[in-house]
C-alpha cells in the first residue's frame, strides 16, 4: 500500500476511533442520556456502515478517493482566495462562484476591479493579448453581470472589435472564449464562427498542437476555447487529434506536461489539465494505459499549489482546472465557462446535490453524538428533512435546460440543505412542495398545520394550477412576511422571462407563445418594480416549472388567473371537465361536471391566493380562469371582494394583486372580471426554509382515495417510498376496511404533499409516477416497484385487498 494511502486509511480509522470515544464520554451521564446517546450511535452506525439497526436510508462506507482529495484542493484553494477581501478580481470571483462560496461583498469586490483593471472599461485600449478582457467576460458573467452593459459600456462590442483583426495569435483564444461564454447578438456569433475557423487552421497538421511562444500552453488555451464551440464544423476532429497529439508530445509519466525538451513548471500542467477535462477526457485517470504513468489530477494535488506562497494567478487556475475536472467527472460537458450552454451541467449538478445531501446526513450524525439534547427520533427527522429537500430539487435540476439554470437549482438546494439541523423540540415533520409537469393525475395536499387545516386535493385539468396554496416557512419557525402583491396571474400574449430586471437578449432565458386561455402559463406575481430601462415590470414564478425571473407587467400582458367578482354563473371550459366538493379547499368530491356545462354560483370564496367558488347547492368548484368561463357577472358601482370561508389554516399574510392586469366582461364570449384581493393566505410554518415552492398541474379530476369516516372501521397500514437512494417519504395511514393498496397510497400521497400519477383503474391500476420519478417508456425497467410486507404481490395495486398492519414499500426502478 503506497504511504499516501496508508496516512488516510490511517486518518479514517482514528476518526472513527475519537467519535466513538466521545460517544464513550456521554456514557457517563444519567441513565436517560446514556440509552439516547447509544440510540444515536446505532443510527450512526446504520447510516455511515450500511448496518439495520437503525431504519432510513444508508450512506457508504466513507473511503479514500481521488475526489475526495479534489474537494479538500479546491476548499483549500477557495480559502486561500477568500482571505484577499477587498482584493478579490475577476478570476477570483469566477472560482468563487463554482466552489459555492462567494458572498454578496465578493462579487462587488470583483466588479469594483473589473472596473478599475480592464483597459477599456477604465477609458484605456486593448490589453495585452486580450487577457483583460477574457477574465473580465468570465468574472462579470459568473456574478450575474452583463458584460454588453456595464457602467453603459459595451465590453463585447470591443472585443468583438478585436477579433476582427486579432492583435495576436492568443488574441484569437482569448477573444474566442470570452465571446462563448454566452449569446451576445449576430456580430458576436459571427465573431464566434470566423475566430473558430481560424483557430482550426491554426493547427499544426502534422503534430495536432498549437505553435505558439509556449506551445504546452498555447496549445492549452486552443483546446479550452474551442471545448466551447463543439457545435462549430470542424472543432470535433480537431480536438479528438490534439488530445491524442498532447498524450504523445506532453505527457510526462509523473502526469504533468512538458515539451520534449523542455521544463515543465505547474502553470502549464494546470491549464492543459483544466483544457483536457474540458474537452471531455477524464483527468483523474492516466492518458496512457501504463502503471507507472501518473493522472493529470494527481500531479496537480501533489504540487500543492494552493500554499500562499504562490502566485495569485496559479492559485486562480489551479482551483479552475480542478473545479473543471469535477465537473467533467460528474457528468458535466463541455467547459465550465459555457455559462449558458443547453444542458450541459445538469449531469454534474445533479451528482453534486446528491453528494451534498450524503455530506449533510453524515454531519448531522455525527453532531448528533456530541449532543445529548438531540434524540434519535429528531436525527431522522432531520435526515428525512434532507431526503425530501433532496427529491424537489433533483426534479428541478431534471428540468432544467440550461446551464445557469442547473448551477442556480443546485446552488439553492444545497443552501436548503446546509440549513437543515437537528431539532430539541419535538419537531414536526416537513412536507415540501414537489415539482409535477406531466400530463396525467395529480394529488396534491398541504398538511394542515391544526385540526381546523384540512388538506386540498387536486380537481383540475391540463396546465392548470392546483388549489394547494403556496407556504413562506422559515428556520426559526416565526412567518416570514411575503412579498407584497403576491397573486396569480396567467399570460394573455406572448411575454419574455428574463434572470434579471436588465431586460437584454443575453438575460432572456424563456419565451412563452400566445396560448389558448385553457393552456395559458401561470406565474406567481412575487413582487412589482421599475427596471432602469424605466419599464413597469413583475418579478414572478412560472407556477409550472418553478422558473423565476422578470416580464414586462400590466394589462396588456398578464391577467388574473381567478375570479374574484360577483360572478353568479359559470361555464365549464375544460376540455376534461371539473369536479364539485363538499369542502371549500376541494375535498370531498361529489361529482364530476363535463365541459360546457352550466352552474349558477352563490359566492365566491377566497382560499389564499386560489379563490372557489360556492355553488347554489352549497359545494365548491375552483375558480381557476382556465377550468372556467363566467357567463353573468352581477354589476356593482364597486369591487368586490371575496368572502373568507370559516375554516381557515393557520397564519395569515396580506396579498394584493398587481395592478391594471385584467380587464372586465359581463358575457360568455369576452374577457374576465379582476377586482382587489386583500384577503389572507395560508403560511404554514415549516421548521426549515424550502425556498421557491412551486404550484402543481393537475391534468386529470380524480376520484377520492379511500378514507375512513366516523362509522366506518378502519385499518392501519404503513407506507415507505424510496427513489435515488433516497426516502422520499415514509408513515402510516388509516384506510377504509377493504381498501386497496392503491387507495393507501393515494390517502397518504395526499397526507404527505406528493404528486402522484396513475393509469387505468382497479386491476388495470398502474403508478406512472410520484414527485417527478416517472416510469420510463413500455419495454424499459424503469418504474414503480411495490411489495407488500417484504413480498411483491403478483397482482395490481388496485387489485390488492389491504389487511391492518400491513406494510406497502414503493421503490423507484431505473
Amino acid at each position: 500500500m503506497k504511504r499516501k494511502q496508508f496516512l488516510y486509511w490511517f486518518s479514517i480509522v482514528l476518526g472513527i476511533f475519537l467519535i466513538f470515544s466521545s460517544g464513550g464520554n456521554s456514557s457517563r451521564a444519567d441513565a436517560a442520556s446514556r440509552a439516547d446517546a447509544a440510540s444515536r450511535a446505532d443510527v450512526a452506525s446504520a447510516y455511515n456502515y450500511g448496518l439495520t439497526k437503525a431504519k432510513g436510508p444508508k450512506i457508504n462506507s466513507e473511503v479514500y478517493t481521488v475526489s475526495d482529495a479534489v474537494d479538500s484542493a479546491i476548499s483549500a484553494e477557495l480559502a486561500e482566495i477568500a482571505q484577499k477581501g477587498p482584493k478579490i478580481d475577476a478570476w477570483d470571483a469566477t472560482c468563487l462562484v463554482f466552489g459555492d462560496r462567494i458572498t454578496d461583498s465578493q462579487a462587488q469586490y470583483a466588479y469594483e476591479s473589473i472596473l478599475k483593471n480592464n483597459d477599456f472599461l477604465s477609458g484605456g485600449s486593448q490589453g495585452l493579448n486580450g487577457i483583460s478582457d477574457v477574465s473580465a467576460v468570465n468574472g462579470l458573467v459568473a456574478i450575474g453581470k452583463d458584460p454588453t452593459n456595464v457602467n453603459g459600456k459595451n465590453l463585447v462590442a470591443n472585443i468583438v472589435k478585436d477579433a476582427n483583426n486579432p492583435a495576436s495569435d492568443y488574441s484569437i483564444v482569448n477573444d474566442l472564449e470570452a465571446l462563448s461564454t454566452g449569446s451576445y447578438g449576430q456580430a458576436s456569433e459571427t465573431a464566434r464562427t470566423s475566430l473558430t475557423k481560424k483557430l482550426i487552421g491554426m493547427q499544426d497538421q502534422k503534430t495536432g498542437l498549437w505553435n505558439g511562444f509556449d506551445k504546452v500552453d498555447y496549445t492549452a488555451r486552443a483546446i479550452l476555447a474551442l471545448s466551447m464551440n463543439t457545435n462549430q464544423p470542424g472543432v470535433a476532429d480537431a480536438l479528438n487529434t490534439a488530445v491524442k497529439a498532447v498524450s504523445n508530445h506532453f505527457y510526462q509519466k509523473n502526469g504533468g506536461f512538458a515539451e520534449m525538451h523542455g521544463a515543465e513548471n505547474a502553470y502549464n500542467d494546470v491549464t492543459m489539465t483544466n483544457a483536457l477535462a474540458s474537452a471531455g477526457v477524464n483527468v483523474y485517470a492516466p492518458l496512457k494505459d501504463k502503471t507507472d504513468y501518473v493522472a493529470p489530477v494527481q500531479r496537480v494535488l501533489d504540487q500543492h499549489l494552493f500554499s500562499a506562497g504562490n502566485s495569485a494567478m496559479l492559485i486562480q487556475q489551479a482551483t479552475l482546472a480542478l473545479e473543471q475536472a469535477r465537473f467533467t467527472s460528474k457528468g458535466g460537458k463541455g467547459s465550465i465557462f459555457a455559462f449558458n450552454q443547453t444542458d450541459a451541467a445538469k449531469p454534474g449538478e445533479i451528482v453534486n446535490i446528491k453528494d451534498a445531501a450524503i455530506a449533510k446526513k453524515r454531519s448531522i450524525i455525527r453532531s448528533s453524538i456530541s449532543d445529548p439534547q438531540a434524540t434519535a427520533a429528531a436525527v431522522n427527522d432531520a435526515i428525512n428533512l434532507v431526503d425530501k429537500i433532496l427529491v424537489t430539487y433533483l426534479s428541478k435540476l431534471r428540468a432544467d435546460s440550461t446551464s445557469s439554470a442547473a448551477i442556480a437549482d443546485r446552488a439553492a438546494g444545497v443552501k436548503e440543505l446546509n440549513n437543515v439541523t437537528v431539532s430539541h423540540a419535538a419537531p414536526a415533520t416537513p412536507v415540501t412542495p414537489p415539482t409535477v409537469t406531466n400530463n396525467n393525475v395529480t394529488v396534491v395536499n398541504n398538511p394542515a398545520s391544526s385540526s381546523s387545516a384540512s388538506s386540498s386535493s387536486s380537481a383540475t385539468s391540463t396546465s392548470s394550477s392546483s388549489s394547494v396554496p403556496i407556504s413562506t416557512p422559515t428556520v426559526s419557525g416565526k412567518p416570514v412576511k411575503k412579498a407584497s402583491h403576491r397573486s396569480i396571474v396567467y399570460a394573455l400574449t406572448t411575454v419574455k422571462l428574463y434572470r434579471s430586471s436588465n431586460f437584454t437578449k443575453s438575460n432572456l432565458t424563456k419565451t412563452y407563445k400566445k396560448r389558448a386561455r385553457i393552456n395559458r402559463p401561470m406565474f406567481l406575481v412575487i413582487s412589482q418594480q421599475t427596471n432602469k430601462q424605466g419599464h413597469a415590470i413583475y418579478r414572478v414564478k412560472d407556477m409550472n416549472s418553478g422558473k423565476t425571473g422578470y416580464t414586462l407587467s400590466g394589462s396588456k400582458y398578464f391577467a388574473h388567473a381567478y375570479y374574484s367578482a360577483k360572478v353568479t354563473r359559470i361555464k365549464v371550459i375544460n376540455p376534461k371537465g371539473i369536479n364539485e366538493y363538499g369542502k371549500v379547499n376541494l375535498t370531498s368530491k361529489k361529482r364530476h361536471v363535463k365541459k360546457n356545462a352550466s352552474l349558477s354560483v352563490r359566492k365566491v370564496v377566497n382560499y389564499g391566493l386560489y379563490n372557489r367558488m360556492q355553488l347554489t347547492n352549497g359545494r365548491y368548484i375552483t375558480a381557476n380562469k382556465k377550468l372556467i368561463l363566467a357567463t353573468k357577472i352581477k354589476k356593482s358601482s364597486q369591487n368586490t371582494r371575496p368572502s373568507t370561508p370559516t375554516a381557515t389554516t393557520t397564519g395569515t399574510s396580506t396579498s394584493t394583486p398587481p395592478t391594471n392586469s385584467g380587464s372586465t366582461a359581463t358575457t360568455a364570449t369576452t374577457g374576465t372580471t379582476t377586482t382587489t384581493n386583500n384577503s389572507p393566505s395560508a403560511t404554514p410554518t415549516l421548521p426549515v426554509a424550502l425556498t421557491n415552492p412551486v404550484a402543481l398541474t393537475n391534468p386529470v379530476a380524480l376520484t377520492n382515495p379511500v378514507t375512513p369516516s366516523n362509522d366506518a372501521k378502519t385499518i392501519t397500514t404503513t407506507i415507505s417510498i424510496h427513489a435515488d437512494g433516497a426516502t422520499i417519504a415514509s408513515g402510516s395511514i388509516k384506510v377504509s376496511s377493504g381498501a386497496s393498496a392503491f387507495d393507501a397510497l393515494q390517502a397518504f400521497a395526499q397526507q404527505q404533499g406528493l404528486a402522484l400519477t396513475y393509469k387505468g383503474s382497479g386491476a388495470t391500476t398502474y403508478v406512472t409516477g410520484i414527485n417527478g420519478y416517472n416510469a420510463g417508456p413500455a419495454g424499459t425497467m424503469t418504474g414503480w416497484l411495490y411489495s407488500v410486507n417484504g413480498t411483491e404481490p403478483g397482482s395490481s395495486m388496485g387489485a390488492y385487498t389491504l389487511k391492518d398492519g400491513d406494510s406497502i414499500s414503493m421503490t423507484y426502478n431505473k
